[in-house]
């Protein structure tokens, strides 16, 4: 088993390495703090070649320090490897370690009594424990550890012999079957908020396969989930609101798409009506259509339109830079397929570069434009016109300042040499 130096002092973690700011956030953002401080210091405790990252014997010495049991068996280090080493290296970065500890901890055996010859090494991670036992009750405070050092704390969980050994095996094997139960629950609730647009964001398989189909994912099967969550009806993801702003207060919003995405542009649109047409919709001939098509029901005077421009290979996209250019639009939502060629590119560059140097808000994905629009949304209904500046001032790249004074040192050499030639004739 892994032990420390009985030479080292021992170490005491104190409130007072906190600072001003910390103090001021609230008592779980404090307990917090303090947690992944304790943690890190573990962690530091177990890398024994420094390297930021516990290889698989330093992993095992760190199992041991947490449990105080000995890893006698390498298949338990290679199964909380292949659960916790997320990005699948080898190693276990301070996140993984954090998550494993905290797994471990939370499935130790709460009768469990450590003997007196427990490692010291364990003693930071004890505190932790310490910690979160003690936050159970509403009289916890920071300060109750200020001055915590190692022999205290092995004194309060110290109190008699070990009574009973408890197994390692069946310890891993709990903690593996919660994380994977616990990941699996986070996936099928990602899975029932992201079920109506399926067809918009087409999740993969992790292996890529031209074959896969989008709900064959080994990330989530939509098959696999409670059928009662297939009815779109039960979750309304698109409820109306009174906006806090009038589509005539704010700039337009640009949608574009190109054929291989009209389908998904008539479906995203579909999904979110409610927040798009709260604004001015604009954009190039058949996604204007598309619009019109969409927002038909809708009473008179519901949905405004702003100007429709011609089709993208006719000029659609430069005009749409016009307007851009000239402080009418705030927001585009652009979908390009990027499978096929298109004769218009310089268009696209043009329309994509002037989004930029405008710093406008643009979505060029799918699930960037799910992203964007939830902002926009918050934005509409919270009354927080901050989220969306370019709906309502015109912006520029910060580079615009540096290349507007190039560009009047370039004017100014002109001008001097222009001078200098006319006094020499």
């Amino acid at each position: 088993m892994f032990a420390v130096d009985p030479n080292t002092p021992p170490t005491t973690i104190t409130t007072s390495e906190m600072t001003s700011d910390q103090h001021a956030m609230s008592r779980k953002q404090r307990k917090s703090l303090f947690e992944q401080k304790v943690s890190h210091k573990a962690f530091s405790m177990y890398d024994v070649d420094d390297d930021g990252e516990l290889n698989r014997a330093e992993l095992k010495l760190a199992v041991e320090g947490i449990t105080g049991q000995e890893v006698t068996d390498v298949n338990q280090i290679e199964m909380l490897l292949e659960q916790f080493d997320t990005n699948n290296n080898g190693t276990i970065d301070p996140c993984q370690f954090r998550i494993l500890e905290n797994y471990l901890k939370r499935n130790f055996p709460r009768k469990q009594k450590r003997t007196s010859s427990a490692s010291l090494s364990i003693c930071m991670l004890e505190l932790a424990q310490l910690i979160e036992e003690d936050s159970d009750s509403e009289n916890w405070d920071e300060s109750d550890t200020e001055n915590l050092g190692v022999d205290a704390i092995i004194e309060r969980r110290i109190s008699g012999k070990l009574k009973g050994n408890f197994s390692l095996t069946s310890l891993v094997n709990k903690v593996v079957g919660k994380a994977q139960r616990d990941n699996k629950l986070v996936l099928q609730d990602v899975a029932q908020k992201l079920y109506s647009f399926q067809d918009i964001l087409c999740i993969q398989d992790a292996n890529f396969n031209i074959d896969i189909k989008h709900n064959e994912s080994k990330q989530m099967s939509f098959d696999d989930l409670d059928y009662t969550i297939h009815d779109t009806e039960t979750t309304d993801i698109d409820p109306d609101f009174l906006s806090a702003f009038a589509p005539s207060a704010m700039r337009c919003l640009a949608l574009v798409s190109h054929n291989g995405m009209k389908k998904t542009m008539r479906e995203f649109v579909t999904a979110n009506r409610n927040v798009l047409k709260k604004f001015r919709l604009t954009g190039t001939n058949s996604t204007m259509t598309m619009l019109q098509d969409v927002f038909k029901d809708e009473p008179p005077g519901t949905v405004m339109f702003g100007p429709s421009c011609a089709s993208g290979p006719l000029g659609g996209d430069a005009e749409l830079v016009a307007l851009l250019v000239a402080g009418k639009i705030g927001g585009i939502f652009f979908f390009q397929d990027p499978m096929n060629a298109h004769p218009h590119r310089a268009d696209i560059d043009c329309l994509v570069r002037q989004a930029l140097v405008h710093n406008t808000m643009i979505a060029e994905t799918p699930v960037s434009a799910l992203m964007m629009l939830e902002c926009m949304r918050n934005a509409l209904m919270h009354h927080r016109a901050e989220l969306i500046p370019s709906f309502f001032f015109s912006l520029q790249s910060p580079s615009v300042e540096a290349y507007k004074v190039q560009q009047k040192a370039v004017v100014d050499t002109q001008r001097k040499l222009q001078a200098a030639n006319t006094s020499n004739k």
